[in-house]
């Protein structure tokens, strides 16, 4: 399966291959086209059980999807409702997304461990072995006409939010994913990713969309990945930073090589890059997006170039500034919110000059806090950069025992205490405007498998903390 000597990328393919049919654009060219004049969840799942797809060896065909649609119709599942999809395993997840979309329904693909919002809860649940537990709130949930899947925000920068995805916007997701890397549906591709996380969802889609074999090892198999890797039982990988540094480790167990390999969900240091290519041959490809667009840039440095029909508004090239992109089809964001074209990310970048993005940081919203915005970036900043201090994250709570008060804490990431002096200088100069936080130190902030602050934990860390009567960083 690995093609070690060919080209790795849709550009490079492209000069290979100059007039010869490209394998997988006619077929994606009619998904769009079809898409175009119908738009709807039924035709989505019509179009990647024509893909034929494998997961992990079994076939993603009418006895995995079918099982799932009977179970939803005995559940009394109709066309708008919301299918919450939890604690399954890939081929029974991806199984009940399909079913979910040939009744029109919309699933919600959520960790089995993740604090849902509000609009999640009472709705039908589809578990294991196709076990479906009806709605006990059929209240209907307005704004999901064209969505495709909903998902809940990580909760790193906030309480968790449903966001909704577009048919629309799956599909240009797919056709990016498919240009970039080159995919036919000759590949089997790894995603050893959770499902449940836009970048692995996003990659996966694409995969089944265009008809390519799916593997979903586990991250916590890291050595099975690596010999899958190395003897050509998948062509193109698609990881996370952490898990990459994992497989460096890993002794070699063949003489093939993926066709490419996709960092995702964080960034990519040089150091790493370097290793990985020592390892397995192939220098890290890059990738960004967000929960509520999916995908949208992919290449080698940076976080790479935006992918086929999504354009940079801002900034300039050549210019630092929040990202702005415009996408190819609507965002729609959070529920509630009104679709739109032109996408705030919230991320400061460096656009170089010929285009490339480099993500600096993550710019912060004013935190409310007894029904009142407030500027952490002063306080942020200078707890940032105190010698040691590996991050900072502010965050609003309901004050113990009188809820209807908040109070302001910022939890410092330093493996040892801050000095006295540090210490004092910080808060003396913190701005009268500001409230008086509680500022606590942990070794290292809990994080989900992606890298990604896990605030349910960080709460409860921090309640623990209290009940101790830990409220100081030092």
């Amino acid at each position: 399966m690995s093609r070690g000597h060919e080209p790795t990328t849709a550009t490079e393919r492209s000069e290979r291959d100059e007039g010869r049919p490209k394998p997988g654009v006619e077929r994606s060219d009619s998904a769009v086209e079809r898409s175009e004049t119908l738009g709807e969840r039924p035709e989505l799942a019509e179009l990647v059980l024509e893909g034929r797809s494998r997961v992990d060896g079994g076939a993603l065909g009418p006895h995995v999807v079918g099982a799932a649609e009977a179970a939803l119709r005995r559940a009394g599942v109709r066309p708008g409702a919301i299918v919450l999809l939890t604690g399954l395993d890939a081929v029974e997840a991806l199984g009940g997304m399909v079913a979910a979309w040939r009744l029109d329904a919309v699933p919600l693909v959520a960790p089995a461990t993740r604090r849902l919002p509000r609009e999640a809860h009472g709705v039908c649940r589809l578990g294991p072995s196709a076990q479906a537990l009806p709605a006990t709130d059929a209240a209907p949930v307005a704004g999901l006409e064209r969505t495709a899947v909903l998902m809940p925000t990580s909760g790193s920068t906030g309480e968790p939010k449903l966001v909704r995805r577009g048919v629309a916007s799956v599909l240009a997701e797919a056709e990016g994913y498919r240009e970039h890397l080159a995919l036919t549906s000759a590949d089997r591709v790894a995603v050893p990713v959770p499902l449940t996380h836009s970048y692995g969802w996003g990659v996966a889609m694409s995969a089944l969309l265009t008809g390519c074999a799916l593997d979903t090892t586990p991250p916590a198999r890291a050595r099975t990945l690596a010999r899958l890797m190395d003897t050509g039982a998948v062509s193109v990988v698609a990881l996370t930073a952490a898990l990459a540094r994992l497989l460096v480790e890993v002794r070699r167990d063949g003489a093939r090589r993926v066709r490419l390999a996709l960092v995702g969900a964080g960034g990519v240091s040089d150091a790493l890059d370097t290793a990985f290519a020592a390892r397995f041959g192939r220098r890290l490809h890059r990738g960004y997006g967000s929960t509520e667009t999916g995908g949208v840039f992919l290449g080698r440095e940076g976080i790479g170039r935006p992918v086929a029909g999504v354009r940079v508004r801002r900034p300039a090239r050549g210019a630092t500034g929040e990202l702005v992109l415009e996408t190819p089809a609507p965002v729609e964001g959070v529920l509630g919110a009104e679709p739109t074209g032109l996408w705030h990310t919230g991320d400061l970048v460096r656009r170089d000059p010929d285009g490339v993005c480099h993500h600096l940081e993550r710019l912060r919203p004013g935190l409310r806090l007894n029904d009142r915005f407030v500027d952490t970036a002063e306080l942020t900043g200078a707890l940032g950069a105190l010698r040691g201090v590996t991050d900072v994250q502010p965050l609003v709570l309901p004050r113990s025992g009188t809820p209807e008060f908040e109070d302001l804490y910022v939890v410092v990431e330093s493996l040892s205490p801050l000095g006295e002096d540090d210490w004092e200088r910080v808060m003396s100069a913190l701005p009268e405007s500001l409230p008086r936080p509680c500022v606590l130190r942990c070794e290292a902030l809990p994080r989900d498998v992606l890298g990604k602050l896990d605030r349910d934990a960080l709460v409860t860390w921090i309640r623990d903390k209290e009940k101790r009567g830990g409220k100081r960083a030092r």
